[in-house]
């Protein structure tokens, strides 16, 4: 068979093989073997890869990888550790979650995530910050709201999101299970619900805004997911 793929990661088998987690628009995430793919000279060394995007033709009943025609091999990902950690994030992400319906929406926000935090300069943390908004809306999770969520009053002084249900809502309106949302983070969480990928090396925000945004949003998945994110340094306690 012949799948659209990008390469989530892998383990070592023998000597020169290896075992790789692929996930494909047409059969979500598939194991498949890659047979003497760690020498030096192999063929398909590239296509092993994190990051690595093609068409990956695979036995159907060995499901070992008989040739890959590499479409983006993203190397730049790899180059520059900022880029390298948002990366692994959308990667652990698409990993740890089970999906049906949502695999063909997600494959394609996880490209052009993907060519956004390659080819393009953005705010630190926005491309990541970004597809945790949208995994969160297509399962039907959406975070942000122009209004508190409880009341339907607007929002004044203070924001909160509600973790027992992934929404904001106001103070008054404040559930034991909360955290408040600075404005600065509100208006990133605003403006990346609602542009697209292409737009986000236009919008400008600093580090440590968007370290608090990105904290608040991963704490949010496991309570949604009941699954960790293994990101470093995000809510690592």
């Amino acid at each position: 068979m012949k799948i659209k793929a990008i390469v989530l990661k892998g383990q070592n088998v023998k000597e020169k093989d290896k075992d790789i987690l692929l996930f494909s628009l047409e059969e979500g995430k598939i194991w498949v073997k890659f047979k003497g793919v760690r020498g030096e000279k192999a063929k398909m060394k590239y296509s092993k890869e994190p990051f690595c995007f093609g068409d990956y033709f695979v036995d159907d009943n060995s499901k070992i990888v008989t040739g890959v025609d590499i479409i983006e091999p993203f190397e730049e990902l790899s180059k520059d550790i900022d880029k390298y950690f948002e990366a692994n994030g959308l990667l652990e992400i698409v990993n740890t979650l089970n999906f049906d319906s949502e695999r063909v929406p997600i494959f394609i926000n996880l490209i052009k995530a993907l060519k956004i935090l390659a080819f393009h300069k953005a705010s630190q943390y926005s491309v990541l910050i970004k597809f945790l908004i949208d995994i969160f809306d297509i399962y039907g999770l959406q975070v942000y709201s122009s209004k508190c969520t409880s009341c339907g009053n607007d929002f004044h002084d203070h924001i909160f999101i509600n973790y027992s249900v992934g929404e904001l809502c106001c103070k008054m309106c404040e559930p034991f299970i909360a955290d408040e949302i600075k404005k600065g983070e509100y208006q990133i969480l605003k403006l990346l619900s609602q542009n697209e990928y292409e737009k986000l090396p236009t919008i400008k925000f600093s580090k440590e805004l968007g370290f608090g945004l990105l904290k608040i949003l991963v704490k949010n998945f496991q309570y949604r997911f009941e699954k960790k994110l293994n990101l470093i340094g995000i809510l690592d306690n």
